[in-house]
């Protein structure tokens, strides 16, 4: 059996989408895993993403951050971290994620470790 060309074509390209898909989808849940860094941060504004509840933008000298609820982080606490964070000051934070400045991709705060160079003492329990 001769296989056409124009069903090989399809068969190549269908084979590369779904290639593609597994990739992108693969990135999604490996990413926390891939591009998880501790950094310093210092906030000089932050601000709601529009109406949404648990969206939040936090900006800094070099960087615009994302606060957000997010399943594939496994985080749910940007409510939470957004009444801690304030204008001023230094941070010392978990982010997740790749910050491209020419795409509106920004990296997701996902724990904050230190207020101007104090530990933050999470108490157990007291999370939803």
């Amino acid at each position: 059996m001769i296989l056409s060309e124009g069903f090989f074509r399809l068969s190549a390209m269908a084979g590369f989408l779904i290639i593609l898909l597994v990739l992108l989808f693969g990135y999604l849940f490996f990413e926390p895993f891939l591009t998880e860094e501790t950094i310093t941060i210092k906030v000089i504004n932050k601000a709601q993403f529009g109406n949404e509840p648990g969206k939040y933008f936090v900006f800094t000298p070099d960087e615009v951050f994302y606060n957000s609820d997010n399943y594939y982080h496994s985080k749910e606490n940007a409510d939470e971290l957004d009444k801690q964070i304030y204008s001023g000051a230094t941070y010392k934070v978990k982010v997740v994620g790749i910050y491209m400045p020419w795409l509106p991709r920004f990296r997701n705060i996902t724990k904050i470790l230190a207020i101007n160079g104090v530990p933050v003492v999470e108490t157990p329990g007291l999370s939803k």
